[in-house]
């Protein structure tokens, strides 16, 4: 399913004739438009925002479910094919046995007693009962693998069920999604029709908005190159990591004044402001008016991932779609392999002030 942007979106490009027009305002005229509105226009903007973040984000798990839906009928196709070759199998074995139990009944138990009976050497007796015994072996074998080939067939099938049951719940909620959206849209048209002679005004600060969040991620990126180049040039002083040696490992902590100013003392690095509180982390932008708060997960040992959890842009709260959509060009990740090397990162804890990592020594 193809990404489309709001109705509202379009509406404004179709209608509005004093946006984006020949002489479109660059992101920094942009960002004062926004930093300029009343606190009445906030209110009304804050209101659409929020039905446009809904909206987008009931876009993005569309688009997810989708990927989901299309992955589960290909599992039903996989599993349709086995199904057929397990079939075939199970009618060949099946053939294979009727020839044997054919033979053996035209031979009746009597031929056995005579075939070996007939035997005119010890070597002849023990060949052909070997060969008995292998031809009895055989159908016992084949036996067992009609029934394996059976059972293997039930599961397959009831595998089958299961994808479909699960295809059809997720094809109902993506319809019941899809439902919502258009009511949000609808809901949001209305309220737009109310304002009358200001809608294209808030259609345009919405657009700019819009704008100005595409900005924010490719800042957000840039950040995060830039402060793992730091770690992998070796610019990050020792001396601005405080280490004690615990049962655990080795404790290290970076104070979040030192921080700011290793990062912050490179021109080609964004302007980003970290603070360390008690239990969390806030990623802020004031030039740019965003706020964000989260935590660090730790990923393959060597590296924190930032995952935000609340945020806001002009005071505005930013839903958590729309705090995860910002990270699209990749997430904010602090790889500490420069710093560590084989040693791994086992607890990351956020403090008043710092950021305090325990760090399991390897020996081997």
């Amino acid at each position: 399913m193809k990404k489309v942007l709001p109705l509202l979106i379009i509406i404004l490009i179709l209608t509005s004739s004093v946006i984006l027009g020949e002489g479109e305002e660059d992101i920094s005229q942009i960002q004062e438009i926004l930093f300029s509105i009343t606190e009445e226009e906030k209110e009304i903007l804050e209101y659409l925002f929020i039905q446009t973040q809904e909206i987008e984000e009931m876009e993005r798990e569309a688009e997810r479910m989708d990927v989901e839906i299309h992955s589960i009928e290909e599992d039903i196709a996989n599993i349709d094919n086995r199904i057929k070759e397990e079939e075939e199998n199970y009618e060949r074995n099946l053939e294979a046995l009727k020839i044997v139990l054919q033979t053996y009944q035209r031979m009746g138990p009597g031929s056995y007693l005579e075939i070996i009976l007939s035997s005119d050497s010890l070597t002849s007796l023990i060949r052909r009962v070997n060969v008995l015994r292998d031809l009895t072996k055989n159908t016992d074998e084949l036996l067992a693998n009609i029934e394996i080939s059976r059972e293997k067939l039930i599961s397959e099938r009831s595998n089958l069920d299961e994808k479909v049951k699960l295809l059809e719940e997720k094809r109902s909620v993506l319809e019941e999604n899809l439902h919502k959206k258009q009511e949000l849209v609808k809901e949001q048209e209305e309220y737009l029709a109310s304002l009358q002679s200001d809608r294209e005004v808030y259609l345009e600060r919405l657009e700019y908005i819009s704008m100005m969040m595409e900005e924010i991620k490719e800042i957000l990126k840039e950040f995060t190159l830039g402060f793992n180049r730091i770690l992998v040039e070796g610019n990050f002083p020792e001396d601005g990591i405080k280490q004690s040696s615990t049962l655990r490992g080795i404790k290290a902590s970076i104070d979040e004044k030192v921080f700011n100013d290793i990062v912050n003392a490179y021109d080609w690095i964004p302007r980003i402001e970290i603070r360390f509180l008690d239990g969390e982390i806030e990623l802020n932008a004031p030039e740019k008016g965003l706020r964000m708060a989260g935590n660090f997960q730790i990923e393959d040992g060597q590296t924190l991932k930032f995952v935000p959890e609340k945020g806001s842009f002009l005071d505005m709260p930013l839903g958590k779609g729309t705090l995860d959509s910002l990270f699209e060009g990749g997430d904010f990740t602090l790889n500490f392999e420069p710093l560590i090397g084989r040693n791994i990162i086992r607890e990351v804890n956020v403090l008043d002030g710092y950021l305090e990592v325990l760090v399991a020594i390897r020996l081997f």
